[in-house]
């Protein structure tokens, strides 16, 4: 299995995490400390946020409280502005009021634009863990970069951009990894416990094989148990104690799984790169297993 479907996606996994955003769903009006989006998730009370349209926006807004419907935040201070409902109007995380500007595959040495990230493999191994499998190991840095401007905010930006990353990759421990992955969507609405869900395209599903369901709000794994000849019905091995809406859910289907993953080490210092940095390295690893059917498959006298 490649390395380069696991570097997609943890880089993936960080820009969810340094770039959380999701759309409002009801205007603000200047005082108010309540607003309403579209869902919180990756959102923690404590984060800076900001609320921006097409061409303004206003900052400094810290998470104060947010609500278990997953779907109200309130904030420490009152708006000084009113945002009305748009397709350009979003919330979005930030950490000292700046975005992350690239994160980039490979360890390049020149970056024009800070604060950036690097997602780069260091190093592959295997071994065999049954007679027909392999456990693969995956080494991968991810280097933090901002700009050495004053000693202690750059300092404080860096420990609080690398603590955001290193949180969202221990929230993926089984991350999905995006390698011939397969996704549909509900035709129907899934009402809890029902035991069969109904998708709008079946053709690569099969029995006794994990799936994921998710909507804005909620994620769920789970197992296929009967693959109906309707093209459209599959009966899942345990019924689930949720609702999913078919206008906003996705399942899918994937084919590669890593069993175990963890950023073990975390070291701070400075680097250059055209100019001074301050710089952190986060070392990463994910393990997967791989099926082996080389001992049946290679032919041994001709």
């Amino acid at each position: 299995m490649a390395m380069q479907e696991v570097l997609d996606s943890v880089r993936r996994i960080i820009w969810k995490w340094v770039n959380t955003i999701t759309p409002l769903v009801s205007d603000i009006n200047i005082g108010d400390k309540t607003i309403f989006v579209k869902n919180v998730r990756r959102f923690q009370t404590g984060d800076q946020i900001m609320v921006k349209d097409a061409s303004v926006y206003e900052v400094g807004l810290v998470i104060e409280e947010i609500d278990c419907d997953a779907q109200t935040l309130t904030v420490t201070t009152p708006f000084l502005n009113k945002w009305v409902v748009s397709p350009q109007t979003t919330i979005i995380k930030t950490i000292g009021n700046q975005f992350v500007q690239g994160i980039y595959i490979g360890d390049p040495d020149v970056i024009v634009r800070y604060p950036a990230i690097t997602v780069n493999g260091t190093s592959r191994s295997s071994e065999w863990m049954t007679l027909e499998s392999t456990k693969e190991r995956y080494d991968i840095e991810i280097g933090v970069f901002v700009q050495d401007s004053t000693h202690e905010e750059g300092y404080r930006f860096l420990m609080a951009l690398t603590d955001t990353i290193q949180l969202g990759l221990k929230r993926n421990v089984i991350p999905i990894v995006f390698d011939n992955i397969k996704i549909t969507t509900l035709k129907e609405n899934y009402v809890s416990n029902d035991p069969n869900i109904v998708v709008n395209d079946q053709s690569f599903f099969e029995p006794y094989h994990r799936i994921f369901i998710e909507d804005p709000y909620q994620y769920v794994e789970t197992w296929t148990d009967v693959v109906y000849n309707d093209d459209e019905t599959i009966k899942l091995k345990w019924p689930l104690d949720l609702n999913f809406a078919a206008d906003e859910t996705y399942v899918s289907f994937p084919t590669r799984f890593i069993f175990n993953s963890w950023p073990a080490t975390i070291n701070y210092g400075k680097v250059h790169k055209g100019e001074l940095l301050k710089a952190s390295t986060i070392s990463w690893f994910a393990e997967e297993e791989e099926s082996q059917f080389l001992r049946r498959d290679e032919g041994r006298i001709y």
